[in-house]
């Protein structure tokens, strides 16, 4: 959806979780934030075409641009789907496309869903896996979370067998007792069920449960290191790479992009789709590239490496419109650096985590935002990813510049590209004064947070002393220790930085205005530079 780009972070993973929704069909409208926000109508479903099980979702919006007045007289028909089977003159009005491709199927319960998640996993993720890692690194990269995923459940089980036999005794020694008095039976099973919950009872099935755990992990991880080597050597050697899924994505992408030939098109996808995305992107042509809007790929491998130079190339050439997020503790983001874009599709976010099961975690529900939804990288990523964003904003001009470099400049050329060289400079000024204000607000609200609780602890008495509540405020405070100088002194020092950065900020959106102002002045004394500039901004997006 054209709007996406102004979306939080949380707004989009919604977004990118709709391609798991059950009984999604052509028709079928959808919606996030409760109903509220439209995304589009299911207009094309790409499922299983070729026998490769890849699940593509196209969806039109034909609200995009409009009025709030307009959308709310149409009576809901702009809502309807436009299938590929609409006349050509249909499809050439759809402005907005959202392309959605889903990740892996883990359920198995129909003949269906089994080929579909034996296709997605066998000859794609696992052949991916043994190209991008080798035997050794797929060793090396599974071992960790093997033993993590072992050792859980088997603490999880032994506390439960744990748990069972306390039970069993309580109810054993209950019936024994109702056999004479049914209801002092039942007494005598919930006092010793509450007596078996005691700390110290508790205490040793943890130390047990846990010990089972770790002693089990550890056998486990040692009896799959040996198969996992072999079948990643076996995968490598015998089937090739790109998996037919790959190839099969890339084709409907160009579908869909020569259906609507009008549209921006958006992708989003986890996983499995994402590496389908990054596959089918880099297999796009330069003109087929300039359809694509944004990008949202989440928890998925780095295939970049695998890519041939061209295909690194075609990708390079849209990084400034493809977000890659990764979170570091999913055992399926793997092939990335610790920070950076490098060697990799698009801008990196190195999303910071929480620890959650494995299911969980490569489903997004680790993720952490801010008060604002969106996304809290990792510690010492955020200044290399704007370096990263600094070079992907100047590639549509070095795109530009390549382009147009054919037989030399004209005059109208070379003032076409001076100023899509000081847009671009003047965006890049707004994204960094942005990123700083965003990470020194981050730093505000953890740092002031903390005084907080120190703040908190002027009020408590510490043990063994024999003065007041008051008493204690009022010592603490002819050392020079109160609120005002914990938390009001930090959050004054904060708002002042944060007010100078806001400052910077609106300085460099109001240069990007008068930039604008100017251009605009030229071309209105210059209709031939008017034409030319219209037809270089086509070829540019």
């Amino acid at each position: 959806m054209a709007q996406n780009k102004d979306f939080t972070d949380k707004e989009n993973v919604d977004v990118a979780m709709l391609e798991y929704k059950e009984g999604i069909k052509v028709g079928s409208g959808l919606t996030i934030n409760d109903d509220k926000t439209y995304i589009g109508t299911v207009s094309q479903i790409y499922d299983n075409v070729h026998g490769n099980e890849e699940q593509v979702y196209v969806l039109t919006n034909k609200e995009s641009g409009l009025t709030e007045t307009e959308i709310k007289d149409s009576n809901g028909s702009l809502r309807a789907a436009v299938p590929y089977s609409a006349s050509d003159a249909e499809r050439a009005q759809v402005q907005d496309v959202t392309v959605m491709m889903q990740g892996s199927q883990t359920k198995t319960h129909t003949p269906k869903l089994l080929h579909d998640t034996v296709t997605d996993w066998l000859p794609t993720d696992f052949v991916m896996a043994a190209h991008r890692l080798g035997p050794v690194g797929a060793v090396e990269h599974a071992t960790p979370f093997v033993y993590r995923h072992s050792q859980n459940i088997i603490t999880q089980k032994s506390r439960e067998v744990l748990d069972k036999a306390d039970r069993d005794a309580s109810n054993n020694i209950g019936d024994a007792v109702g056999f004479f008095n049914k209801d002092v039976g039942q007494a005598v099973t919930r006092g010793l069920n509450s007596l078996n919950k005691n700390p110290f009872n508790e205490l040793r099935k943890d130390v047990l449960s846990n010990s089972a755990g770790i002693f089990g992990g550890a056998v486990v991880t040692g009896v799959t290191s040996t198969p996992i080597m072999l079948a990643a050597g076996g995968l490598k050697l015998t089937q090739k790479f790109p998996p037919a899924q790959f190839e099969d994505a890339a084709k409907h992408l160009k579908e869909t992009i020569r259906k609507y030939p009008n549209a921006k098109i958006d992708l989003y996808g986890h996983s499995l789709g994402s590496m389908d995305i990054q596959y089918a992107l880099a297999s796009l042509t330069e003109e087929e590239m300039r359809h694509i809007g944004t990008v949202h790929i989440y928890n998925g491998p780095n295939i970049y490496p695998l890519l041939t130079k061209e295909q690194k190339a075609r990708l390079d050439s849209a990084k400034y419109k493809i977000f890659n997020h990764i979170d570091h503790k999913d055992i399926v983001s793997l092939g990335y650096s610790l920070s950076g874009s490098e060697n990799a599709a698009g801008i990196v976010r190195h999303i910071k985590t929480i620890g959650k099961s494995i299911d969980d975690q490569h489903m997004m529900k680790g993720y952490i935002y801010d008060k604002n939804k969106n996304f809290v990288l990792m510690d010492e990523t955020g200044k290399i990813t704007i370096q990263d964003t600094i070079k992907a904003n100047m590639i549509p001009y070095q795109n530009m510049k390549k382009y147009l470099s054919k037989g030399g400049f004209s005059g109208n050329e070379k003032i076409y590209l001076d100023s899509v060289q000081a847009q671009a400079t003047a965006q890049n000024l707004v994204n960094v004064a942005k990123l700083g204000y965003e990470t020194l607000q981050q730093a505000r609200d953890q740092v002031v947070g903390e005084a907080e609780i120190l703040a908190d602890e002027l009020h408590k008495v510490p043990w063994g002393f024999s003065l007041s509540p008051d008493e204690v405020v009022a010592a603490y405070q002819a050392g020079g220790a109160d609120y005002q100088s914990l938390v009001l002194s930090l959050q004054e020092h904060f708002d002042s930085r944060l007010s100078k950065v806001q400052a910077l900020q609106t300085t460099f959106t109001d240069l990007i205005e008068q930039l604008n102002a100017g251009i605009q002045q030229l071309l209105d004394k210059d209709q031939v530079l008017a034409g030319d500039f219209e037809q270089w901004n086509q070829v540019k997006q």
